[in-house]
């Protein structure tokens, strides 16, 4: 049986016709604004909000890199103990914290909304995340290993 569960999104213009798509989850009892990232390789938190949520943060040490990261050479590796989204609960969930103040001022200014950190493609495609624009939601499809909350 393959376990599902729908996501409700916000689509959010920063200009016109210029639309991000937006989550809301839950670690433990702080939540947080998310934005899908379809072009992002790994999920991230930003800095600030994550190492007040993680149970561990370790400094990554430089690497080379090419494209877009090229420039980031402060970033952390966390461990959030609990990350919910929708009714699809991730305990010990791995990600990367970085500086997202330029992100989190470029929200207020534009629709007064904090984001917490962008939803990567390790996380689209391990829950084969399907985007139904029409429905404003999102279907992502369990392993075997995870588990819905109530």
């Amino acid at each position: 049986m393959i376990k599902s569960t729908r996501i409700p999104l916000q689509l959010i213009e920063l200009e016109d016709s210029s639309f991000h798509i937006m989550i809301e989850a839950r670690f433990k009892r702080t939540k947080g604004n998310l934005i899908i990232d379809t072009g992002a390789s790994k999920t991230v938190l930003d800095y600030t909000f994550g190492k007040k949520i993680a149970s561990s943060v370790k400094k990554i040490k430089e690497q080379n890199s090419s494209g877009i990261n090229a420039m980031i050479t402060d970033s952390h590796l966390a461990i959030i103990p609990s990350l919910v989204v929708g009714r699809l609960k991730i305990e010990n969930y791995s990600c990367v914290l970085l500086d997202l103040s330029h992100v989190n001022a470029l929200y207020q200014k534009y629709c007064d909304k904090s984001i917490a950190g962008l939803i990567g493609s390790d996380f689209l495609v391990l829950y084969q995340a399907i985007i139904d624009y029409e429905k404003k939601s999102m279907k992502l499809t369990l392993p075997d290993t995870k588990v819905l909350t109530k």
